[in-house]
């Protein structure tokens, strides 16, 4: 490469930072005379505390600050947690998978498993395919909106502000926070978001170096699985804000691929899965049976 600075846009709480870390580690490792600078900064999502997201715009909120940075050019790439980047990114932008995929699983925090938790527990959390999924899956209607950083959403719980958090395992793991797990929910019941435990690089269509170098550090298996989650959400019309997951995974020398669609209640949902040799056609054939049974109808509610 010409440049052999790269600068990283992140945004500024302890888990973004270390995603940022980890991603300058695998480029500097890779490419020997590569010095990578992280730049730091405070996006729209991060600000806007006392609101849901979905109200103001989804999580596209984080990322809006980063792109501008790199359409100014402060920065060459940012980094993102993929289960946060909007299924259709504004034109001129480009996404992709780097390193392996974390944990994809949902857990929950507490004192008790979430079948101990009494009737009436609040169990926390900002995302509307954990709340449906609680409400579907073991009855708890019970939900708080809670907002803020992981280490904010746990000091909320052990002041007794709720009884329980549903969080992303791959967060908590990253943070050395993984003692915190009381139940590990499985992922072929409580579906987890696209993209949910893989890291994103965001870059500007036309900087094609640095779309070359960081297509050395994908790995194929966990950007097929991405690129298949995704799709799904396309093809039926789902963004990262609605009650929707989809996991896709490696098996037997092919894919098998998950998703659900609910309602914003719990009260309907609509789930499918499959073993294919190829991921996008798991994703094209997923999508279309949701469809069939109504997954439009489901998110329109939402």
């Amino acid at each position: 490469m010409v440049q052999h600075t790269i600068r990283i846009a992140t945004r500024r709480s302890r888990l973004a930072l270390w995603q940022a870390e980890h991603v300058k580690h695998l480029i500097e490792n890779h490419l020997s005379d590569a010095n990578c600078e992280l730049v730091p900064m405070d996006t729209s999502g991060d600000l806007t505390l006392d609101r849901p997201l979905r109200n103001e715009g989804g999580k596209g909120l984080f990322l809006k600050e980063l792109e501008k940075a790199l359409l100014d050019n402060r920065a060459d790439l940012a980094v993102h947690s993929m289960k946060d980047v909007p299924i259709r990114l504004a034109s001129g932008f480009g996404v992709q998978t780097i390193g392996v995929r974390g944990s994809a699983h949902d857990v929950l925090v507490s004192g008790s498993t979430i079948h101990q938790l009494p009737k009436d527990a609040t169990i926390g959390t900002s995302s509307t395919r954990r709340q449906a999924l609680l409400a579907h899956v073991f009855k708890r209607s019970h939900t708080v909106e809670v907002r803020g950083n992981v280490e904010t959403r746990l000091r909320k719980l052990d002041e007794g502000q709720m009884d329980a958090l549903v969080l992303a395992a791959a967060g908590l793991e990253r943070l050395g926070l993984e003692k915190r797990v009381c139940s590990i929910l499985p992922k072929d019941v409580f579906v987890p978001a696209p993209g949910q435990g893989i890291l994103a690089v965001e870059v500007l269509d036309d900087h094609d170096e640095i779309r070359e170098l960081l297509a050395k550090m994908t790995e194929n298996e966990v950007e097929q699985a991405a690129c298949a989650e995704r799709l799904v959400a396309e093809i039926v019309g789902a963004d990262c804000a609605g009650a929707f997951g989809a996991h896709c995974e490696k098996v037997n020398g092919g894919y098998r691929l998950s998703a659900i669609v609910l309602s914003e209640s719990g009260d309907q949902a609509i789930q499918t899965s499959i073993e294919h040799h190829d991921a996008p056609s798991a994703a094209g054939i997923v999508g279309q049976r949701l469809l069939k049974h109504g997954a439009n109808e489901l998110l329109a509610e939402s």
